[in-house]
């Protein structure tokens, strides 16, 4: 019941952000930089450092349920349930070609996490204004944890 659990969050988070690649959006060597912070976080186990890169509610797989993480101490309490084996390995092994990203923001490989530029509230959101794609901070929005990826290393 778990496998099939965690296939189906896997096939829902798939075909919910399923667009065409678009590693072509002005801010995507930002996101090229932004994952290399975040695995280079990864590898220290810099948990705390890894609370920060998260936008809350986080979206995530608990006891084969999704689930909204609220808070940095709920994000701690879950980290090596969050940041399973699996995720763990494809952020790892993905390079930069395989980071791509569409209206959705950004994913690695095949989507274990999903991360975008997460603008400042009351901002502009025109996509033609001049710091439209430079003026947020980028943060993980979902990682589809709970997975059987066929990660190697």
């Amino acid at each position: 019941m778990k496998a099939i659990s965690a296939a189906l969050f896997i096939l829902w988070s798939l075909t919910a952000f399923a667009q065409p690649n678009d590693s072509l959006r002005s801010d995507y060597s930002r996101a090229v930089q932004f994952f290399h912070h975040l695995r280079n976080t990864l590898k220290k186990d810099d948990r705390e450092g890894m609370s920060r890169l998260i936008e809350y509610p986080l979206l995530v797989q608990l006891h084969g349920k999704k689930t909204r993480i609220r808070s940095r101490a709920e994000f701690l309490a879950h980290y090596d349930q969050i940041f399973d084996r699996g995720v763990r390995c494809e952020i790892f092994v993905a390079s930069d070609d395989e980071i791509w990203g569409n209206s959705h923001g950004f994913t690695v490989k095949d989507g274990a996490l999903w991360f975008d530029d997460i603008s400042p509230p009351g901002t502009n959101d025109d996509p033609n204004a001049p710091d439209f794609w430079t003026k947020g901070t980028f943060k993980v929005m979902t990682v589809n944890n709970g997975a059987s990826y066929s990660c190697k290393r």
